[in-house]
This record gives C-alpha cells, structure tokens and sequence, in this order.
C-alpha cells in the first residue's frame, strides 16, 4: 500500500452549517489515506530470457500449459488432444506494447516438445529491434478484445 494525502474539497452539511460566513475560504482537510498501486496490465506469462533464447537461430519458448489455459479455452477437447500429438501452429499478431507496433508471429509446438515456440520473427522483430539480453523479464497477456498477444519489456538485466 501506498500512503498519500486526500484533500476534501467539499464540506459535509455539519461543517457547512456551522462554517463562519465572514470568512470565504473554506480550509482543507488534509487526510492520510493508503492506496492500493493499480496494475494496468494482467500479465499471464512472465519470462526471464536465457541465453539460448536471443540467439540467432533459436525461439521464444511459451509454457504449453499458459498457452492452453489462454489461447486453447474456446477449443474442443478433441482440438487440444491434437495439438498434444500432431504439429500444431497458430499465427497471430503480439503487441509491443513499449513502442506500440504490431508484429505477425507464428506459434509452433512439435509433438515431441514441452512448449510452444514463438519462431516467426521472434528475432528480427523483438530481440534485435528491442535489443533483448538475457536476463531480461519479458510479460505477455492475450488481449481477448484485439485477439492478440500484448508484449512488454517489464525489467532490464542487472
């Protein structure tokens, strides 16, 4: 919680009632409140970036289980019984929300892997044009009203 000041600007009717009319301006009452810091975004897959990951030839890898519990929940059963067995891949549009562009990527998941791939773009797009490191924290949400994927850049490397 954070501490701050609120100023009441309007009188209840008690002070009002007794307030002296001689004397036109009303004091304000300074109040010592806590207030709860607003996140903006729900941030649903939280990265820290490894080495592997901003190489060249090598891809964001995305937690099968986020990526269901996301992107999969208005699927079938029987479509994400598929994309546990078969090469499944989906392309859609990631938001950066830092510089405000779009960018098209594809998502890949082999059978044979654990998680999904961010491998179209993801290193041309995001980690030379936002000069990525490892260590940095990257967050991603679904925009379920853009149908897209928001991007930001949430801690640099130490």
């Amino acid at each position: 919680m954070i501490k701050t000041l609120f100023y009441t600007f309007l009188q209840t009717k008690h002070q009002e009632e007794n307030a002296d009319r001689t004397y036109p301006n009303y004091p304000l009452f300074p109040q010592e409140v806590e207030i709860r810091p607003i996140t903006p975004f729900c941030w649903k897959i939280l990265k820290t970036l490894t080495r592997h990951e901003i190489l060249d030839e090598d891809k964001l890898q995305l937690p099968h289980e986020k990526i269901l519990d996301i992107l999969m929940r208005y699927y079938s059963k029987r479509v994400i019984f598929l994309t546990n067995y078969l090469t499944c891949q989906l392309n859609l549009f990631v938001k950066d929300i830092d510089t405000n562009t779009i960018h098209f990527v594809t998502l890949w998941k082999h059978p044979h892997e654990e998680n999904f791939t961010m491998c179209e773009s993801w290193i041309k797009e995001f980690v030379k044009r936002k000069e990525l490191v490892a260590g940095m924290v990257v967050g991603m949400y679904w925009d379920y009203e853009n149908c897209m994927f928001c991007f930001s850049v949430l801690e640099g490397s130490e």
